[in-house]
């Protein structure tokens, strides 16, 4: 059957306007549940939404068994020829493991439930990239919807102001007060949204769309400045010099030292302040903020956790529920309200160990740019391979201050998800462009 990004060997047409409207509806229904959730406009100053969310959130759960509903349909439609591209040994390994360590972990039920969120999630990410018709398809629900998000958060700030940017009511982070947050709970949240919708405006301009294409990116733009969400404001036109640069050669070495030697910059500069005494030092010297607002002492923290269970770690989305509810553990400050490593590499490390963390390094940084490779002809890079490399690198960009990596409700790790299976795609199967006679 066909897709808008690839198709297996065997076609069969479905002409009818009922499954188009289908294709857009299953579409626009997972990216609504991925990147919006169930609380749009959160509440800051409501006492229960200051509690973990680790015990999981009714609302998205419904979502995520409609989400589940809708994925399995369309890859039981779809099915296993257009599987086939994905199975490489990196994503294998990194499932057989993340099993493993499910098995072994210090919450079994918490992280056997994790689990299942997260090959939900994966499912609809594989499912929203085999739906549409073709990739001009695929570029109008995919820009449409996100357009919608970002009216919706401008909206917010009109009709319901103190739910669409922090105030200083806010029972967490009331210094925040100011910064917007539109749909979502929190301003690095909607930074990390709005950095995203840059990309895929520009896609959808690139796709013949320019005039709704380059509103999105301008608005998803002036957005994100307001956010003030510093990680994000900073990485997103990083990204976008990076990419460019990746045009003036096809040469894999360039490409991967244009787009991975930043990521480990980054990395040895910020966890390796912590790590390395030297570095430590440097930093504290030339940085105005050397503890990347608190995040020190928290990935102090992560990082002797570590070196207790190294190889396995402490069980997929376990260690955070367990150290939050159990006061921090042998932690005395701030650590004790933390729900995460502020950075998903370590995050990695500690739910499945350094074996774990290899296997992310290799399926979500190292995989991508072979795949890349593999399809690129020269130095061109077309709409859809520029959008899948924006989104995946400024997610593992992100992801060097926060846990990004394995969270089935993070909107923007479906999006890294999609655009590193995306690749995959494109290297392995023939795209579909817009305006052939396809179902």
């Amino acid at each position: 059957m066909t897709t808008g990004v690839a198709t297996p060997p065997t076609p069969v047409p479905l002409h009818t306007q009922g499954t188009d409207a289908l294709r857009v509806v299953a579409m626009a229904t997972i990216l609504l549940v991925m990147l919006v959730g169930a609380n749009p406009f959160h509440d800051g100053t409501a006492p229960e939404n200051a509690a973990s969310g680790a015990g999981g959130n009714l609302g998205n759960q419904i979502l995520f068994l409609i989400m589940g509903g809708v994925a399995g349909t369309i890859l039981v439609a779809r099915g296993r020829a257009a599987l086939r591209p994905l199975a490489s040994l990196p994503v294998l390994l990194m499932l057989a493991w993340l099993a493993v360590s499910t098995g072994l972990s210090i919450e079994p039920l918490v992280s056997a439930r994790r689990l299942v969120s997260l090959v939900i999630m994966t499912a609809a990410a594989v499912a929203f990239l085999l739906a549409a018709r073709d990739t001009r398809q695929f570029a109008t629900v995919l820009g449409a919807t996100t357009l919608g998000i970002v009216a919706l958060s401008y909206l917010g700030l009109v009709l319901v102001p103190e739910r669409a940017m922090h105030t200083a009511l806010d029972i967490i982070e009331p210094e925040h007060a100011g910064s917007w947050r539109g749909l979502y709970p929190h301003k690095n949240a909607a930074g990390a949204a709005m950095g995203a919708f840059v990309f895929i405006g520009l896609f959808w301009a690139g796709m013949g769309q320019r005039v709704l294409g380059i509103l999105l990116a301008v608005a998803a733009a002036i957005f994100l400045v307001f956010t003030k969400a510093k990680t994000s404001v900073a990485i997103a036109p990083a990204v976008l010099v990076l990419t460019w640069l990746c045009t003036l050669s096809g040469a894999t070495l360039w490409r991967r030292l244009v787009l991975l030697v930043p990521l480990c910059v980054l990395l040895t500069l910020t966890v390796g302040s912590v790590l390395v005494p030297q570095v430590g030092a440097f930093v504290a010297n030339v940085a105005s903020d050397p503890t990347f607002t608190g995040r020190t002492e928290i990935w102090a923290f992560a990082a002797d956790n570590i070196a207790r269970r190294p190889i396995a770690g402490y069980g997929y989305g376990a260690f955070w529920e367990s150290v939050f509810y159990g006061g921090g553990a042998d932690a005395a400050t701030w650590v004790n309200r933390a729900t995460d490593a502020h950075d998903g590499y370590l995050n990695t490390a500690l739910e499945s160990g350094l074996v774990g963390l290899a296997l992310t390094a290799w399926w979500l940084v190292w995989a991508p740019v072979t795949d890349l490779q593999s399809r690129s002809a020269g130095r061109r890079l077309d709409p859809l391979a520029m959008l899948f490399l924006r989104l995946w690198l400024f997610a593992i960009l992100v992801a060097v201050f926060e846990s990004v990596f394995y969270q089935a409700t993070n909107g923007l790790y479906f999006l890294l998800v999609v655009s590193v299976l995306g690749l995959r795609y494109l290297a392995r199967a023939r795209v579909i462009a817009g305006g052939e006679d396809r179902p």
